[in-house]
């Protein structure tokens, strides 16, 4: 990781270099977090932790993969390359406990922009199944159902399997079986109806993985789109 000037702690007589694990003070374990750009409009950015960048700069729907840094109380800020303004004031600091792993979504517009702290979940799922979490981070849709569903699934012969899911929130992971296909296929569409906004098109999946699906805007107000995060294996 490309490390900035370091700060100093209270009371240190010297430098410490900032590899690894960031941050003076706080926790002793070590832990992961990881940030995803989702802002349509903001360009591209740069997450810091302690004074130090956190990964590569972020251009729209890239993140930064796990980063192992300390846990504890951490200093934190998403930046627009070039500038040292922190973007998400609110997030100024994030609480990561040892051995856990954090996703933080900057989403919304330029002018309104927030951060989403996401708690991931690294337990290996049953045999012969898989975990999958859904994020709604695009701020054009609002309100959304959403269908996990096998290819080839006519919508209105099933049930949603997330219903009412908010702009900026995220859902539980769903348990799924992949027993009889390793491909499921995600649609966000219009609350009670199956008017279709985002079709992810058939996803591969492997026994034992965990996932997060991304809802996001269409970068230049095109199509919907979305990304996936790979949580475990």
């Amino acid at each position: 990781m490309e490390s900035r000037l370091p700060k100093l702690c209270v009371g240190m007589l010297a430098l410490v270099p900032v590899f690894f694990m960031f941050g003076c003070g706080g926790g002793s374990t070590g832990t992961t977090l990881r940030v995803l750009n989702a802002s349509p409009d903001e360009g591209t950015v740069q997450a810091v932790v302690d004074g130090a960048d956190l990964g590569s700069a972020l251009a729209y729907e890239a993140n930064t993969g796990y980063q192992t840094i300390k846990s504890g109380t951490r200093q934190f800020a998403i930046e627009a390359v070039g500038t040292t303004t922190n973007l998400l004031p609110n997030n100024a600091t994030v609480s990561l406990a040892g051995g856990t792993e954090t996703t933080v979504i900057m989403a919304g517009f330029a002018s309104s922009l927030q951060g989403m702290v996401l708690t991931d979940d690294n337990t290996e799922p049953a045999s012969s199944t898989i975990n999958v979490r859904v994020v709604n981070a695009a701020p054009n849709l609002g309100s959304v159902d959403v269908y996990i569903v096998t290819p080839g699934t006519t919508l209105s012969s099933v049930t949603p399997t997330l219903q009412n899911l908010n702009y900026a929130t995220a859902s539980s992971y769903v348990n799924l079986s992949t027993g009889s296909s390793t491909s499921y296929e995600v649609f966000f569409t219009q609350v009670g109806t199956t008017f279709t906004y985002l079709d992810t098109g058939p996803i591969t999946f492997a026994s034992g993985q965990n996932r997060t699906i991304v809802g996001l805007n269409g970068a230049s107000g095109g199509a919907y789109t979305f990304a996936t995060l790979k949580d475990l294996n």
